[in-house]
């Protein structure tokens, strides 16, 4: 397989829109609107308003929003609260004697077969099973999918016309799964893996042209959620991996 991925050709990308930025000025009386050398923040106006020692802004008070006299005591939680928590709203599994607990050996069963599925449908060319593996409902917006050398490709609808694109361009194409790993949170599950595809590439040949088998990988991320109807795919995300050329 080239580097331009398979099946296809790659989607040009719009061009980006500008990125809005603060021009990062002080203010009138002194960056960041500190207060005067005494401390009282009588000087230290920004906008109009004295700030008082201990204030935002100001040089003041230990544990102030904006002040340097010292940092707030967290309790042993920092900035960002504390993990155990999140851990735990969210479902994080820690190994038991006898491996995950058998929820989680379930989900990664089931999540298994999904991915499978997904390459099987696509091998096949079949833009039904496809469907039927790839998100829908009411994230069906959020739906994301980059093919090697392609732009991204957003929405469900979006998606699947890339798939059809792909197997429209490429009648044959067959994945080898390697180093496949599955990590799932709650209800969403992370397989990351190594696609080792085959394709043949005389879409469009001739007696003169007919074309060639290629061969290449594609380290790849893809990212299912998990609905009332089983685990869908969200997010699949394939780069190819380019190959060393002897001279």
């Amino acid at each position: 397989m080239s580097a331009g991925g398979y099946g296809g050709g790659p989607v040009e990308p719009d061009e980006p829109d500008g990125l809005n930025s603060s021009d990062g000025s002080d203010g009138p009386n002194g960056p960041n609107g500190s207060a005067g050398p005494d401390g009282s923040g009588d000087p230290g106006e920004r906008g109009g308003e004295p700030r008082g020692a201990g204030e935002p802004g100001g040089d003041g008070g230990p544990g102030s929003p904006g002040g340097d006299g010292g940092s707030e005591d967290l309790g042993g939680r920092d900035g960002f609260g504390d993990f155990g928590e999140f851990e735990e709203e969210f479902g994080g599994f820690g190994p038991g004697p006898d491996g995950p607990p058998p929820q989680v050996t379930a989900d990664i069963g089931a999540i298994t077969e999904a991915n499978e599925e997904f390459y099987a449908a696509a091998e096949a060319g079949d833009l039904d099973r496809l469907g039927a593996i790839w998100l829908a409902g009411p994230f069906e917006a959020s739906v994301q999918c980059v093919h090697p050398g392609w732009a991204p490709v957003f929405g469900r609808e979006d998606v699947l016309r890339s798939w059809a694109v792909v197997c429209a361009n490429t009648p044959f194409l067959q994945f080898f799964l390697t180093d496949v790993r599955i990590d799932v949170v709650d209800r969403i599950a992370v397989v990351s893996l190594t696609e080792n595809i085959i394709t043949d590439m005389s879409a469009g040949s001739s007696e003169e042209d007919p074309g060639f088998i290629a061969g290449g990988r594609a380290t790849t991320i893809n990212i299912f959620r998990r609905t009332d109807e089983g685990w869908r795919l969200w997010m699949h995300h394939a780069s190819a991996v380019m190959e060393s050329v002897e001279e």
